[in-house]
């Protein structure tokens, strides 16, 4: 089956319009379908990328984690994974720049792995502290949420200051429970 595109008019002038007229609407709807196909696949990583079995967080804690993760991605080209499981952590396939944080509250256990650089840029000293000091304790008291958002504030702060040599201001406190910006939305000045 052929697609004739002869548009019918009178005149060579309407002729033309209907042609533009034609390749606006063709220009539109191709826009249209390709912006929903981004949105889709943002999605779909979003979900694939935070995986919480607990149900614990709250909305506004997920979107924190999820924008965490596509500014990791948009800004560094890091993927990021947060699961929190209520099994017991198992070892993880992980992609070589892809970053990974498990968290079992029953089990009180805590998984992080680093890719290479980041690993490099975030000091060996630094992932030690937030690996051991950052959860113990805390997962009988249920302020573990609290503790993620914190523990990916001070990634993204010290990944910026690297990336920078700039002062960031903190993304997310503790005591600032209701200034819960994002990494998406603060830091970083261009």
């Amino acid at each position: 089956m052929a697609l004739i595109l002869n548009p019918h008019g009178k005149t060579a002038s309407e002729k033309f319009l209907r042609m533009v007229g034609m390749l606006v609407i063709f220009g539109i709807v191709g826009w249209a379908f390709w912006m929903n196909n981004q949105t889709t696949l943002e999605k779909l990583q979003a979900r694939n990328a935070l995986w919480d079995q607990t149900r614990v967080l709250s909305k506004a804690e997920r979107d924190f984690v999820q924008g965490f993760i596509r500014s990791m991605r948009n800004e560094f080209g890091v993927k990021v994974r947060v699961q929190i499981m209520t099994d017991p952590l198992a070892p993880q396939e992980l992609e070589t720049n892809e970053l990974y944080i498990g968290i079992s509250p029953p089990n009180e256990q805590v998984e992080m792995v680093f890719p290479g650089l980041v690993r490099h840029a975030l000091g060996d000293q630094f992932i030690k502290e937030i690996g051991q000091n950052q959860f113990s304790g805390n997962f009988s008291e249920d302020r573990w949420p609290t503790l993620l958002m914190t523990t990916l504030s001070m990634i993204w702060e010290r990944l910026i200051k690297v990336d920078s040599n700039q002062t960031v201001a903190p993304v997310y406190s503790e005591n600032g429970a209701g200034n819960m910006t994002d990494p998406e939305s603060g830091g970083k000045k261009e």
